[in-house]
């Protein structure tokens, strides 16, 4: 049968390279963020709410200002409800879609733990935790941003409690890639 993994877990704390790590294996991989970024930029209907919210004149035929989007999405809470309301059911819609006719096991990050109840398939979720500082350190290394669109990203995460509440399995990835990869082969041999 089938296996669907789903990664999740605040910025910083991992996915990526879990994710990676998890492909290796032989798992298909759907990087959350650059699906919704070629929906985004394929549905002009998605431009002109983008632009109605943002009250922008955005050109998404050109180079799409990815950082004006998240900082004004990551702006207030508002911004980022109104935002996700637009791209989250197209997402969910062609990840469905995809996940219906992908025959092979297949690994998701998805970093928005409280979206999945949109998934329409069986998985296994598994979460990577890690401590604040290290969540920062290398989401300022990996993604080029800095410390206050960091800060600004950070406070629109769910808790751990709800993360660890919501998790078929939780990795605390507080050390090198080395130790999360050994815990990850240890839930991969589980399942």
């Amino acid at each position: 049968m089938r296996k669907v993994l789903i990664i999740s877990g605040p910025i910083g704390a991992g996915k990526t390279v879990a994710c990676k790590h998890i492909m290796s294996k032989g798992y298909e991989y759907i990087n959350s963020d650059n699906l919704a970024k070629n929906i985004i930029r394929q549905s002009t209907l998605i431009h002109k709410k983008i632009n109605t919210l943002m009250n922008e004149n955005i050109d998404f035929s050109k180079r799409v200002p990815w950082k004006k989007i998240r900082n004004f999405v990551f702006e207030s809470k508002n911004n980022k409800l109104c935002y996700d309301k637009i791209i989250h059911p197209v997402f969910y819609k062609k990840l469905n879609e995809i996940m219906k006719y992908q025959k092979s096991d297949m690994v998701i990050e998805i970093p928005l733990i409280e979206t999945i109840k949109s998934i329409k398939n069986e998985f296994i979720l598994i979460t990577l935790l890690s401590r604040l500082n290290l969540r920062s350190e290398r989401a300022l290394k990996k993604n080029k941003i800095d410390k206050k669109s960091f800060d600004n990203i950070n406070k629109f995460q769910m808790s751990n409690k709800f993360y660890i509440n919501n998790s078929d399995y939780v990795i605390h990835n507080n050390s090198d890639i080395v130790m999360m990869k050994k815990k990850l082969n240890q839930i991969l041999s589980k399942i």
